[in-house]
């Protein structure tokens, strides 16, 4: 029996709206203006219900298909940690809009630039996915995954620590957290997906 879908090119076009959110996040935080908070919320929102769409019809294909490429609990992790990448950049921009964030601190902006990073170097993996029993390229693009969580990992920690010693409002330090969080949180997920992609590469070579 073929296969009758394409799983590898159904996740490349998940991960490809999932780098479309970073770069409006980039967009928005580079020159921020509290006042276009709403605009890329709606903006960001329409991606990830792209997103969502590609997300859905891939599971209701593999409910419907016997053979996979790889095996079906891979395929269904993938689809969806790459659906909560796209989600969490997503919750930035609705954090920047809900807690009414007036100033944004050169932090915020230096981790959004390390979720672009990530996110550009697992749409690399992703797309390589297809060939990862031959692939020279693909262990280093998941390895680089790896190596920019570790930078988010850091950039989290100053980001923080600058927040609690500086004088700011407690509404301030609530709101500015939040987006710390989903920012690090983008990174973690990609480095989750890398992982998987990792173990499928392991098990089918």
């Amino acid at each position: 029996m073929k296969q009758k879908n394409d799983y590898f090119k159904m996740m490349g076009k998940q991960i490809s709206l999932s780098l479309k959110a970073a770069n409006q996040l980039i967009e928005l935080l580079e020159g921020y203006k509290p006042e276009d908070a709403d605009k890329y919320r709606i903006k960001m929102h329409k991606i990830e219900h792209d997103a969502d769409e590609v997300r859905h019809d891939a599971l209701n294909r593999l409910n419907r298909e016997f053979i996979t490429p790889i095996e079906r609990d891979d395929i269904l992790q993938l689809v969806q940690i790459i659906d909560d990448v796209t989600d969490a950049i997503e919750d930035v921009a609705i954090d920047l809009y809900m807690y009414n964030v007036q100033t944004l601190p050169e932090h915020a902006i230096s981790m959004a630039v390390l979720v672009k990073r990530c996110v550009t170097a697992l749409e690399k993996s992703i797309n390589e996915l297809h060939n990862f029993k031959r692939s020279d390229t693909l262990r280093p693009l998941l390895v680089e995954v790896n190596d920019i969580e570790s930078e988010a990992d850091d950039a989290y920690l100053e980001a923080v620590r600058a927040l609690f010693t500086t004088e700011q409002t407690p509404m301030t330090c609530y709101g500015l957290k939040a987006i710390y969080d989903a920012l690090e949180s983008c990174c973690d997920l990609c480095e989750r997906a890398a992982d998987v992609i990792e173990n499928v590469a392991m098990k089918n070579t």
